[in-house]
């Protein structure tokens, strides 16, 4: 009688663990190409200004409701106004989805762009989720730093000339200051890191929020000093739209988004990978 040995299971080769959480392929590029990204950022809104100006208009408008609403408490203002710089990424979809509907000889309309969470929307929303929670714990910690800074209450409810006068001459105003930069610094690092190409690639590919996030980590690792510049291009132009009372982000912010599609195809190899 023949004895039965059972077969051990194989392996499969085709999916070996050290390719787990690896992202895509990526492209090191030159600081050099931050003026291209932002030329052709800019030949993006023209080539559908009402759409891309539309955009613009809403996000300044969000702006100085918001800012108007909360006049009394400056710096919860200064916080929200920071932490949009936390989830732009996200609230640009609909600019990138211009951007890449123009590349592909598609309607470039407001319309058609505000379908755009339907080309990955478990990916998308995983992603939005994220980012709220990193937005809500912006606005809890600033808010506790500031209430255990500021013992004067009047510091923070007596608008923004007296909230920078007293940020310059009470005692720990500096050490304010430079605790709000930091923890700042620290939040934008771990978002623009984990973002900076997550949002373009889950809108463009039929990929995992995972693999986004890991491949945007890809990117600045291989392009550290050309992404540190690209990020300081982009606080630079979204502070001046905001300094101006939010006006200047009708331009600003359809100027970085559609930059910012042009930066993810130049980063981001386009291989093994089915488009949306």
């Amino acid at each position: 009688m023949e004895s039965y040995v059972a077969k051990q299971p194989m392996a499969d080769k085709s999916r070996p663990t050290e390719k787990l959480f690896t992202g895509m392929a990526v492209n090191h590029v030159n600081p050099s190409a931050i003026k291209q990204w932002l030329s052709a950022g800019w030949q993006d809104i023209w080539k559908t200004p009402s759409a891309s100006l539309s955009y613009g208009v809403i996000f300044a408008l969000v702006g100085i409701v918001l800012t108007l609403i909360f006049r009394r408490n400056p710096v919860f203002v200064v916080t929200l106004s920071t932490g949009f710089l936390l989830v732009g990424s996200f609230i640009a979809v609909g600019l990138y989805d211009l951007s890449r509907r123009i590349e592909h000889d598609e309607p470039p309309t407001f319309k058609h762009s505000l379908s755009v969470i339907s080309h990955n929307v478990f990916g998308l929303g995983i992603y939005a989720v994220a980012l709220s929670f990193v937005m809500l714990s912006w606005v809890r910690i600033t808010t506790v730093f500031a209430g255990l800074m500021m013992t004067n209450t009047t510091v923070t409810d007596e608008g923004y000339s007296h909230l920078f006068t007293s940020l310059l001459t009470m005692d720990n105003g500096w050490l304010f200051i430079l605790g709000f930069i930091g923890v700042g610094l620290l939040f934008a690092s771990i978002a623009f890191t984990t973002g900076v190409v997550t949002v373009p690639l889950l809108l463009h590919r039929k990929i995992d929020i995972m693999t986004a996030s890991v491949t945007s980590i890809r990117v600045v690792k291989k392009n550290p000093l050309t992404m540190l510049l690209w990020a300081m291009t982009i606080v630079a132009i979204i502070g001046l739209g905001i300094a101006t009372f939010y006006i200047g982000l009708i331009i600003a912010m359809p100027l970085v988004a559609h930059a910012s599609w042009h930066a993810y195809r130049d980063l981001v190899k386009d291989e093994g990978v089915k488009n949306v």
